[in-house]
């Protein structure tokens, strides 16, 4: 048949690992990338959606409201994904993408006003930033909690950004003090 396309095949395991921490740090970074949400509508269609995320290891964290629809999609399918894409920076191949990272995941939905309240102390004790939603008690602010089964980078690996960084294993996440 001929020779196969693997100018996006996986980087060896031992480079992934290599690169995991950077991977990590460039999705925890605000500044440097835009965040989206997909989520499945009742029907199984994917729907995305820009939101903020902040990171406590390698869980991804997104506030939302009772009255949101990624609320329903999340108690129906808990399995979702998050793309953070470059703002700035180097951009890769001959279409010039910036640097990239799927995330797929299982999300719970945590409502109990206490640990709501307990993760935006801690998201403003590591980043300054404070609740910023309204003060309207007309619905309930809840956090969608995905923890992550598997991530692909693209555009992190030197050399050849074309090739995809995978990871499949991450650490269990420390409790929350």
């Amino acid at each position: 048949m001929g020779e196969t396309y693997d100018s996006e095949r996986e980087v060896p395991g031992a480079d992934a690992d290599a690169l995991r921490e950077e991977i990590r740090a460039f999705i925890a970074n605000w500044s440097q990338n835009r965040a989206f949400l997909m989520t499945r509508r009742r029907d199984g269609r994917e729907i995305m959606r820009p939101v903020g995320s902040f990171l406590e290891g390698w869980t991804a964290n997104t506030i939302t409201q009772d009255l949101h629809l990624k609320t329903a999609h999340v108690r129906r399918d808990p399995i979702v994904g998050y793309l953070w894409v470059e703002v700035d920076g180097e951009r890769y191949g001959r279409l010039q993408f910036p640097r990239n990272v799927w995330m797929q995941g299982a999300a719970e939905l945590v409502e109990d006003p206490g640990e709501v309240a307990a993760f935006f102390e801690r998201r403003a004790a590591a980043t300054g930033r404070a609740d910023a939603h309204p003060a309207d008690q007309s619905y309930r602010r809840i956090l969608i909690r995905t923890r992550p089964q598997y991530v692909r980078a693209e555009g992190f690996y030197p050399g050849e950004p074309m090739r995809a960084v995978i990871l499949r294993d991450f650490p269990e996440p420390v409790p929350a003090a």
